[in-house]
């Protein structure tokens, strides 16, 4: 969702999201690259205490290990992991994704099941909130979770329903693993709540080269519009496609897209203000964000199919009429996972041939540079032998490698190198984020889950009835008091 995963059969997140999970965010799902020997997958700690990454070589060109020794050194992570002995027993996993995500994330359990004899049980679902949370209340938790709801599984740590993943894992364990902005951002007080198992970029543009004539590297996000609407009268095709259907999670896409604007435009202070619920909704800063979505996403004449379209079309849909004969549309907003679905969805395409993206050109100068991660985070609500020892296993950089040969998305490990990646839009994310001025995660994958939904249910409302932003950002407000009110 991912955000972000946020569905069966395809990831989102939030993020990401998400920066959204992102999830990505996150909901919000999964598909990204990184560049050739230059930086590590994850994000790191920057001097002003944001998310983005390092070089880990002295810029040359490693070369990949095997995928054979990539899974047996996952194996003996695994087996490390489970004390050295092969336990047995089976673990219960909640998660949100499904098809061919969920076979790529499987690729990375399968070493820990063959060295441990332990089962993952995976259980997918679209609407893994609302599941999550009447699992928790019948008192028949999953054993783990992997979700790009931080703000959920923030209030159910609060409430004493999460393991402390700084006892179960281990807090030097963490520190050697994942840089303290990550950390940070899946703890609440003392305790750790998550680790994080993907991230994805956020705020990116897809294309087909082969279609699409505008600019690659925007000068400004007004530059980009004001081609869009060239475009549509000079052509009469409507140059963006949209899709925000996504179930129980319909609205996420629209949701991540105005969280990282806001970021971007509003900069990271006052974005960080506006998750925590610190500033009402009502704020211009938050309806200018909205505003400037709507540039594109509530004009007709300027997205595939116009409304009904966008609020029907689910998002792992959402790019597919770029590649109709003559195409439809020429461009894309949604993270890096996206790559993985177009190719899914159309599998003779070739990257960087027939699909392509850019990152959002720059809302506001003064915050040029900045970019929004997502992702998903593993969570333990039952301690068992079997769900420490997955715990442990997905904090190692053997298992995060094999997060990042996936060619689906970013690795959150701090130790995987970043020869890791074959797949070109990974590298090319791995890239922009070395590049960023700075990286945030995703406010909506943080907040409580009332206003996380609220906010989805927003995108929708505002795409559909534009005029009534006011009172749309009035209810979201009336939600913020009450869902931080303790």
């Amino acid at each position: 969702m991912g955000r972000r995963t946020r569905t069966t059969g395809v990831a989102a997140c939030w993020l990401l999201l998400a920066v959204s999970c992102g999830d990505d965010e996150s909901s919000r799902d999964s598909t990204e690259d990184t560049p050739e020997g230059t930086t590590a997958v994850v994000p790191t700690d920057g001097a002003d205490g944001s998310v983005s990454s390092v070089p880990t070589s002295d810029g040359a060109a490693g070369s990949a290990p095997s995928e054979e020794a990539q899974v047996e050194a996952a194996q003996a992570a695994a087996l490390e992991a489970a004390g050295g002995e092969e336990i047995g027993g089976s673990v219960s996993l909640l998660g949100v994704l499904g098809g061919e995500e969920l076979d790529d994330f499987l690729q990375v359990l399968a070493p820990f099941e063959e060295a441990t004899g332990i089962t993952v049980e995976y259980e997918g679902t679209r609407d893994i909130g609302a599941i999550l949370q009447t699992r928790v209340e019948g008192g028949n938790p999953p054993d783990v979770v992997s979700t790009p709801g931080l703000g959920q599984m923030a209030e159910l740590a609060d409430q004493g329903e999460v393991v402390d993943l700084n006892e179960l894992v281990g807090a030097d364990e963490l520190a050697a693993n994942f840089s303290p902005s990550l950390i940070e951002t899946a703890s609440t007080d003392d305790q750790v709540y998550g680790i994080f198992s993907t991230v994805n970029l956020g705020g990116l543009i897809w294309y087909d080269p082969n279609a699409y004539d505008g600019p690659t590297d925007p000068e400004s996000w007004e530059a980009l519009i004001q081609w869009s609407r060239e475009k549509a009268a000079a052509d009469g095709v409507t140059p963006w496609c949209i899709g925000l259907e996504s179930g129980a999670a319909s609205g996420w896409p629209a949701a991540d897209f105005i969280d990282d604007i806001l970021l971007r435009q509003a900069g990271p202070e006052f974005h960080e203000q506006w998750w925590r619920g610190e500033v009402p909704w009502t704020a211009p800063e938050v309806k200018r964000a909205f505003e400037t979505y709507g540039e594109f996403a509530t004009d007709e004449t300027l997205t595939y199919g116009g409304v009904t379209t966008s609020l029907t079309l689910n998002f792992a849909n959402g790019a597919d009429a770029m590649y109709s004969d003559p195409p439809q549309c020429y461009l894309h907003q949604q993270a890096t996972f996206m790559g993985g679905i177009i190719a899914s969805n159309f599998p003779d395409l070739e990257p960087g041939v027939d699909l392509d993206f850019f990152p959002a050109p720059t809302f506001n100068p003064e915050f040029e540079g900045i970019q929004s991660v997502s992702g998903e985070i593993i969570s333990v609500l039952n301690e068992t032998e079997q769900s420490t020892a997955l715990a442990r296993y997905m904090a190692t950089p053997e298992a995060g490698s094999l997060v990042g040969a996936t060619g689906r998305w970013l690795s959150p490990n701090s130790q995987v190198e970043a020869e890791i990646y074959a797949d070109p839009f990974l590298r090319r994310a791995s890239e922009v984020l070395q590049e960023a001025s700075g990286s945030h995660y995703l406010g909506n994958a943080l907040m409580p889950t009332a206003l996380v939904e609220a906010f989805w249910q927003s995108g929708l409302d505002y795409v559909e009835n534009p005029d009534e932003l006011d009172q749309i950002l009035s209810g979201l407000d009336e939600v913020r008091v009450e869902a931080y009110a303790d």
